[in-house]
């Protein structure tokens, strides 16, 4: 009799998993079972609804410093599944691909409908069944197979695979198997500061800006800013709320961001500051324009200092000059809260990477039970790095699987 296996999760992972399988293994009986109404949500909606499929680094040793969490363990992961496989995975099945400046890769169509139908139609045509509104509520082995109890039915498989994301219900049933989880808390997310000084500014970015936080001094990132209405975002903003989700959680997200608004070099700020006092001591510091900013941002920033409009290089002093290096490179904002991008938003945490085979994704000390996607304890920045990690460990999966039949 051929084999079963439940996949739970509809997302990513969960697809790519059913399909790599399917094609390995067609004697394979395989069913996705999707908690809620709607299919590959983050795909939908991921790339401000391109879909980030992929990134163009290649060289796992390289690729690998995206992921705060799960970069020893992706090591030998990408040796296997590669981002270029990625590409000429989507590519043989149809999807044209285009890679951004940036090293991002989304579809030719920039619409994340097409990695959409990629995905559902090559399940359906593989016969794979797809249950929606199916949520696990309980998850048993016994006699040699994997029971799943949801709200309506009773099911049993001779594999289980879970690809569901984290949230409080699988983390319930994790726990009850005694499968080592650590507790989830957001990633990549936003910082809020209700009522900041630059709240007419909203919409004005830079392009290379420098932040830290001041109770977690140990880690800059830069790259592009962006003030917004609640408070700071941008790449450089993510990425530091990535690094430091753990850390940022322990401080119940009440901290002091320092901005340095073009990575500027102390000395040389300095040396070009004191320049301006000596060859143009008559021009006003307001009218100053080799700092490299949008001129409302460098305004706002000026009249923050307290300084006369009308105020000339020669009359500021050594004093005048501290106060122009200190707004320019050690801007700080009082942070209380953070925001999300809902269904996108990422989460630091999950299922204990010690207690995966990075060889198979099976977890260790449960016979035929395997994890992947956003479930482990994988996560990265911003650039098509999280789907990466779910297309190789589900490859992976489905390699295993094909070795086993």
């Amino acid at each position: 009799m051929p084999k079963t296996i439940s996949i739970i999760g509809g997302g990513a992972a969960g697809f790519f998993s059913a399909i790599n399988i399917a094609k390995k293994n067609p004697s394979y009986r395989i069913t996705i079972y999707e908690a809620s109404n709607n299919l590959l949500s983050k795909v939908l909606i991921s790339g401000g609804g391109r879909c980030n499929v992929t990134n163009t680094i290649s060289d796992p040793k390289v690729l690998v410093n995206n992921y705060p969490r799960g970069f020893d363990f992706l090591g030998s992961v990408f040796n296997k599944f590669t981002t270029l496989d990625t590409q000429k995975w989507f590519t043989k099945h149809g999807v044209n691909l285009k890679t951004e400046s940036d090293g991002r890769v989304f579809p030719a169509t920039d619409s994340s409908e097409t990695i959409y139908k990629c995905l559902y139609q090559n399940c359906i045509e593989l016969g794979v069944n797809i249950k929606l509104k199916h949520r696990l509520i309980d998850l048993t082995f016994n006699q040699g197979r994997w029971h799943l109890k949801f709200k309506e039915q009773h099911e049993s498989s001779d594999i289980a695979i879970l690809a569901t994301g984290i949230n409080s219900g699988i983390i319930r049933l994790l726990e009850k198997l005694s499968i080592p989880i650590i507790q989830p808390v957001p990633s990549l997310f936003t910082f809020n500061s209700k009522n900041h000084k630059q709240l007419n500014l909203s919409g004005i970015s830079v392009s290379n800006a420098l932040v830290s936080i001041n109770e977690l001094p140990n880690r800059t990132e830069n790259g592009s800013l962006l003030i917004t209405h609640w408070g700071y975002s941008g790449p450089s903003i993510l990425k530091l709320s990535s690094w430091l989700a753990f850390d940022i959680e322990k401080l119940n997200y009440d901290f002091n961001l320092s901005i340095n608004w073009n990575s500027y070099d102390l000395k040389s700020l300095e040396k070009r500051l004191f320049l301006n006092v000596i060859n143009n001591p008559k021009q006003k510091v307001r009218n100053w324009n080799e700092h490299g900013l949008p001129k409302r941002l460098w305004q706002q920033l000026f009249d923050s200092t307290g300084f006369k409009d009308y105020v000339n290089w020669s009359e500021i002093g050594k004093k005048g000059i501290d106060k122009l290096i200190s707004i320019l490179t050690k801007y700080e904002v009082r942070i209380l809260g953070k925001t999300t991008y809902k269904e996108e938003f990422v989460t630091a945490g999950g299922i204990n990477l010690g207690a995966v085979d990075v060889n198979s994704f099976s977890i260790k000390n449960h016979s035929n039970l395997y994890a992947v996607g956003e479930l482990l304890n994988i996560d990265a920045v911003t650039g098509g790095f999280n789907f990466q990690a779910a297309w190789s460990g589900a490859y992976i999966l489905s390699e295993h699987l094909s070795n086993m039949h």
